[in-house]
């Protein structure tokens, strides 16, 4: 589990680097989001629901916001807004199986909202 964290990590710090052109930022985005949910996934095989969120909500808000800070540049921003709904639905799952999941789901949706209609 070490190796995910730390290459959740590595790709977290990519993630927000500046775009540079001869980067495959697409590739870049589906490697972090794959990668939270792998670790998603080990932390709830090893019943650690607090950081099995906290995992998923991290990756879903980084997403948002890289999405927001490439706004003028679609190359970076689309990739990051494409890969949005993987995470979003791995929460919804994990709100599901809670007891206060419904109150959860629309706090993420308030918050997502904040990002995308204020800015970061």
């Amino acid at each position: 589990m070490q190796n995910l964290w730390s290459s959740w990590s590595r790709l977290e710090y990519q993630l927000f680097k500046p775009f540079d052109a001869k980067q495959q930022y697409g590739r870049l985005v589906s490697d972090y989001v794959a990668c939270s949910c792998r670790l998603a996934s080990q932390l709830a095989f090893n019943a650690n629901p607090l950081l099995q969120e906290w995992c998923l909500r991290q990756g879903l808000f980084n997403l948002a916001q890289a999405a927001m800070r490439h706004k003028g540049n679609p190359a970076a921003q689309q990739p990051c807004l494409d890969q949005l709904y993987l995470l979003l639905l791995a929460l919804n799952r994990f709100y599901q199986q809670q007891h206060d999941g419904k109150s959860r789901q629309l706090a993420l949706q308030a918050s997502l909202n904040q990002i995308f209609y204020q800015g970061v």
